[in-house]
């Protein structure tokens, strides 16, 4: 019978699925019903409690204080406006909205917390009682409290955020007590139960989808592997993802050992080292054609520094040696050695399709890129050593094929080339342009190890009004080498 009853209090609702996390927070600004300076005071200490928590993302409202600002005088009635409470939670992307309610008399408070849906109706949690104190400390430490239970009421611990075959990002990481090689459950919410009197989500229900495991962990996002399924069903964007218990303990031991590390492995960027080996070539047209061409090897060194998960900032250097030889033409002098250096100072943004950092990427980048050509000076042969720089703008693109392999394809150029002599021979240039082209790929070999291999196209060309109307130097070269990711 007891349990009819229970069925009988409970309504079935729609899919619990939500767009924002209830991890998502935000508290709304908090009135007294007198001045509202104890309500500043105790927002303040509330906000701040909340921001040194690892339960809930915080969500700044600064913003929306200013839009309410106006409403000043009847600011209660406006923030118990469901209309109102989802154009909040839309503007500031939060999926639950912390309302605090205070009504202060002579040495009495009336305190009232809700925990509020991002469709400014569902009330994932309720308190209020009246304390015989007007002390602020008293009143947020009651709240706090009341924050804390709430806390153990979040039915999951984070969210898919993207999927890429059986791996996904979490929107959780270490912050969240999760860490490398936490083992977690995969659920997907069907239905919500609703009080119909109270209108408090009571309970959820879920069917299990898979068993995973992490094996990387930022501050904000993790990355995870399944192990097996429960039955037909892929993952999807939004699952729920829940912490196995026995796991808890193992997150907090290696939370405090990892805060002692002096390095943070793997959020700062990536370090290339890359052997360069091919071919050379220096043509020049004009009433007749000769060019020079010749074996060339050297070293690359190619960083990249994340300053945030999208945006980066990277330094190549380059430096080959080797010599030319006659291909066509006349020459006094058949062979000419060269040492061959580049710079790249690039700027960029990471678009992330899949939302998952490891799955396809799209960079966008500027910069500054120098070229020099080192021959040996040769007024007669028209050769010295030359320089092309300029405003370098650029794209790359890689996507994963297999769980450890991915393809690249990268293309840049000067948009505004410059063209230098270190002896007059050519004299002004007329016009100069430049084109890089790169592709390969990469293999996994390591968590912080990248093997990498890919062939690069590079030219730079003058024009001029002489006798020589063209110069251009070509190189196609192989690029192998290892990424190491600190």
């Amino acid at each position: 019978m007891k349990k009819i009853l229970i069925l009988i209090i409970l309504i079935l609702t729609l899919n619990a699925n939500s767009t924002e996390s209830m991890r998502h927070c935000m508290l709304l600004p908090i009135v007294d019903g007198v001045d509202n300076k104890m309500g500043f005071k105790v927002f303040e200490e509330i906000e701040n409690y909340i921001k040194d928590g690892s339960w809930c993302t915080y969500k700044s409202n600064s913003e929306l204080i200013n839009i309410l600002g106006q409403y000043s005088k009847n600011l209660e009635e406006h923030l118990g406006n469901k209309d109102v409470l989802k154009v909040i939670a839309d503007k500031t992307k939060a999926g639950t909205m912390i309302r605090v309610t205070l009504q202060v008399q002579a040495g009495i408070t009336e305190v009232k917390v809700e925990i509020i849906g991002e469709n400014g109706e569902d009330r994932y949690f309720k308190e209020q009682t009246q304390l015989k104190s007007n002390d602020t400390s008293m009143i947020s430490q009651t709240i706090k409290n009341w924050l804390d239970v709430y806390e153990k009421t979040i039915p999951y611990d984070g969210r898919i955020k993207g999927v890429l075959g059986d791996q996904f990002t979490i929107d959780i990481g270490k912050k969240s007590h999760i860490f490398n090689g936490s083992e977690i459950v995969i659920e997907r919410p069907t239905t919500k139960r609703q009080h119909p009197l109270l209108k408090e989500i009571v309970d959820y229900q879920t069917e299990k989808i898979a068993e995973a495991k992490v094996f990387d962990v930022s501050d904000n996002q993790a990355q995870a592997k399944v192990i097996s399924y429960e039955g037909q069903k892929k993952l999807h964007l939004e699952d729920w993802v829940k912490v196995k218990a026995n796991e808890q303990k193992k997150a907090i031991e290696q939370i405090t050992y990892a805060e002692k590390e002096k390095e943070d492995f793997g959020k700062l960027g990536t370090v290339g080292l890359f052997l360069n080996i091919g071919n050379s070539s220096v043509t020049q047209a004009g009433v007749t054609e000769k060019s020079m061409s010749g074996f060339v090897y050297g070293i690359d060194l190619d960083t990249e520094i994340w300053a945030t998960r999208n945006y980066w900032v990277g330094i190549d250097i380059g430096k080959k040696f080797g010599k030319y030889n006659k291909d066509q033409g006349t020459f006094s002098s058949e062979s000419n050695s060269t040492n061959n250096s580049s710079t790249r100072l690039k700027f960029g943004y990471k678009y992330l399709p899949m939302g998952f950092f490891y799955g396809p990427q799209i960079d966008a980048f500027v910069g500054y890129a120098n070229y020099n050509y080192g021959l040996t000076t040769n007024t007669t042969d028209g050769y010295t050593d030359t320089t092309f720089s300029g405003l370098l703008v650029g794209t790359k693109g890689s996507i994963p094929i297999l769980e450890s392999t991915r393809l690249y394809i990268m293309f840049d150029f000067l948009l505004t080339s410059s063209y230098k002599e270190k002896v007059v021979v050519f004299r002004t240039d007329e016009s100069s342009s430049n084109y890089h082209l790169e592709f390969g790929g990469q293999y996994l070999y390591a968590p912080n190890i990248t093997l990498s291999g890919g062939l690069s196209v590079m030219s730079n060309k003058a024009n001029f009004t002489g006798v020589t109307k063209e110069e251009q130097f070509k190189d196609v070269s192989a690029k192998i080498g290892t990424i190491f990711t600190f």
